[in-house]
């Protein structure tokens, strides 16, 4: 099974693929088009909306037990002629709880042909569903601001045992709710009381 539709060739020409987030908040969904200004509308009619405001490095690679976290950080300059800084303001007046232990998850929308800017023919695929952790604020001189959403890393726990044992429950948590019922049979106590010869 092929993680693109069927019929899409990523080697061919013309062929493209923007890069979307989905940020989940208890006021909804928000769409945003990563690296790009603008707005696109994909099958559904959900609008994503871009901009170059939008800066998200490349997730880190795990290395020596640690999992480090990914980032989305929107740099501005505040209006001089205002004293006060009404976004600032108003993220921070939300608070951290507004975004922490919630999901984000991370799209790709395929483009068959130019026209599917504006007329896509598939829906956006998921590609990874992460949490958010906090939202952090800097202020670098007089007018200089920036606002970082930050979520785990794609190898969150790998250095943490998860406690799972070789069970149909566990083993459907692996693999999204398949479960193999051969798994009833594995023994979940190691302890040998007596030897059996």
């Amino acid at each position: 099974m092929s993680f693109f539709p069927a019929g899409f060739d990523c080697r061919a020409d013309l062929v493209g693929v923007l890069h979307l987030a989905n940020v989940n908040t208890p006021d909804g969904d928000y769409g945003f088009l990563l690296g790009e200004d603008g707005r696109f509308t994909d099958t559904t009619g959900k609008v994503w909306v871009g901009s170059r405001l939008l800066d998200v490095p490349a997730q880190e690679m795990s290395i020596n037990g640690t999992a480090p976290a990914g980032s989305i950080t929107m740099n501005y300059f505040r209006d001089p002629d205002r004293a006060d800084d009404p976004l600032m303001a108003q993220v921070q007046a939300l608070g951290a709880d507004y975004v922490r232990g919630r999901p984000i998850t991370f799209l790709v929308q395929p483009l068959f042909a130019q026209s599917d800017l504006w007329q896509p023919q598939v829906a956006p695929l998921p590609l990874a569903r992460l949490t958010m952790q906090s939202i952090r604020f800097g202020i670098n001189g007089p007018v200089q601001r920036s606002l970082t959403l930050t979520y785990e890393g794609v190898y969150a726990g790998r250095n943490e045992a998860r406690g799972w044992f070789y069970t149909t429950e566990d083993h459907a948590k692996l693999l999204g709710g398949v479960a193999n019922p051969s798994l009833r049979f594995a023994p979940q106590d190691n302890r040998q009381p007596e030897k059996l010869f």
